[in-house]
């Protein structure tokens, strides 16, 4: 009797697992196929400016921009970090108070490219965009991210350069069900002067890629920066 007890409670327990199972396909099923979870189209225009998450550097008085050399073209040197992180998993990254940034200074020939000859610099420029993607008309993640550079740096009354170029990311909004990363990447420079009066500029590229339960969505947008306070958006 206890044998034929232990053997109904078994197959019992065992129906309740695979229906259990069954269940949890069926409910997964279903998201797969909910149009809510679903990227239908993605977003970019150009929002009011909105205040930096973390404080502007000043300019350093001595020593050199803290940073790696990127690379040398054209008479000019950019330092500081070429690829960095703004939003990872739906969260902004701010690893450090000071955000990373990129100088793009004069190079000069033996000697280690430096701020402390340098003169003019112009207040930060900023400008803010607003990413939006949608399911079917729903805005299911968002974020705003916020372009700073200083311009107009000269080397002894010489040429136009950059500094303190950042990205940074704030007001991030991801809805259940997806996740979000975004990426900022210097992607290049160029003198757009001349030899004897260089205008330094550079292209920086955002990054970012939403993954849903049904699908995904990769998607990069360019903007050209220069040392005369030019700042252009690259479709």
């Amino acid at each position: 009797m206890m044998f034929k007890s232990i053997l109904l409670a078994t197959i019992l327990l065992s129906s309740g697992i695979f229906s259990g199972v069954s269940n949890a396909r069926a409910e997964s099923r279903v998201l797969l196929n909910d149009p809510a979870l679903r990227i239908t189209s993605v977003s970019v225009t150009e929002v009011e400016t909105v205040a930096p998450m973390a404080e502007l550097p000043t300019l350093p008085t001595t020593g050199n921009p803290i940073g790696d050399i990127i690379t040398t073209i054209d008479g000019l040197i950019a330092v500081g970090q070429k690829i960095w992180k703004i939003v990872d998993a739906g969260r902004p990254v701010i690893t450090t108070k000071l955000a990373p940034m990129v100088s793009v200074l004069p190079h000069l020939e033996g000697e280690n490219p430096s701020l402390n000859q340098m003169a003019n610099w112009s207040a930060p420029k900023v400008q803010s965009f607003r990413v939006s993607y949608k399911s079917f008309n729903k805005v299911v993640v968002a974020f705003t991210y916020t372009i700073h550079f200083q311009f107009n740096g000269s080397l002894k009354g010489k040429g136009k350069y950059i500094t303190n170029l950042k990205v940074q990311a704030s007001e991030i909004y991801t809805a259940w069900g997806f996740n979000f990363d975004a990426t900022s990447e210097l992607v290049g420079i160029a003198n757009v002067g001349s030899e004897e009066a260089p205008v330094a500029s550079a292209i920086m590229q955002i990054s970012y890629a939403v993954k849903g339960l049904v699908n995904g969505s990769q998607s990069a947008q360019g903007f050209y920066v220069d040392g005369a306070g030019n700042m252009q958006v690259i479709p």
